[in-house]
């Protein structure tokens, strides 16, 4: 029973989860809270006002014992099955970067404080693997699991560079992320386009709009800061 994540998963989740973050933030606010209808044959996500394709099955989760199956791995799918079958994408990817928790069928995450939220984060980094359009997720067998989609469909948009939401989301992502706070630093500002300077007590980006973020660093590699200087 492991109560944290490896150290080859935390450093790609590091690497993405300030832009997944916001990314997932952006979808929930355009698909909305409202009831959905997912059928896992034709892949689509239909509600009253929505209707997006693309979807794929990346797993569930059991409240029941704490643990995650992938869609690829669950018998009532199998790996060929047309919402399962994109999801090869994430598999193929844990193995070329030793991430045991894409290539593993089930993961016990009985260890963790939060397996639920555990779960969410394993289902929100395996989403950025397809691409991170968004991932939606509900209550299945009365409430007793969850299923996670990731949703691929090009009209939901996609996030850009927002220099006010820059100082919460790498809070954020190094609550979530905590081993390497640098990592995650770097990796938000190599997915928005920034070009950056280190140094030993902070890292310095300056995005593409003349905005320019500092981050600084503690002693022990902590963020203690971030500042953001919007372009005028």
């Amino acid at each position: 029973m492991s109560a944290d994540f490896s150290s080859d998963f935390q450093a790609y989740g590091g690497w993405i989860a300030a832009a997944a973050i916001q990314q997932q933030d952006l979808f929930n606010e355009v698909v909305g809270p409202g009831s959905l209808h997912a059928d896992l044959d034709a892949r689509t996500l239909t509600g009253d006002r929505t209707a997006l394709g693309g979807v794929s099955l990346l797993g569930s989760f059991s409240h029941q014992d704490n643990t995650w199956l992938w869609g690829w791995a669950n018998p009532g799918f199998g790996p060929d099955a047309p919402a399962v079958a994109p999801t090869e994408a994430i598999r193929q990817f844990g193995g070329r970067h030793g991430i045991d928790e894409f290539t593993t069928g089930s993961l016990d995450l009985s260890g963790f404080p939060q397996p639920a939220q555990a779960a969410i984060t394993l289902a929100i980094t395996a989403g950025a693997v397809l691409g991170g359009r968004g991932v939606w997720s509900t209550a299945i067998n009365e409430g007793l699991g969850h299923v996670y989609l990731h949703v691929a469909d090009e009209q939901l948009p996609l996030a850009g560079f927002d220099a006010i939401a820059t100082p919460r989301l790498l809070m954020t992502a190094v609550s979530v992320f905590p081993s390497d706070h640098r990592q995650v630093v770097r990796g938000y500002f190599q997915h928005f386009g920034l070009q950056y300077d280190e140094g030993p007590d902070a890292i310095r980006g300056t995005a593409p709009n003349g905005s320019v973020v500092l981050a600084s660093f503690d002693d022990l590699g902590r963020i203690g800061n971030v500042s953001v200087e919007p372009t005028v």
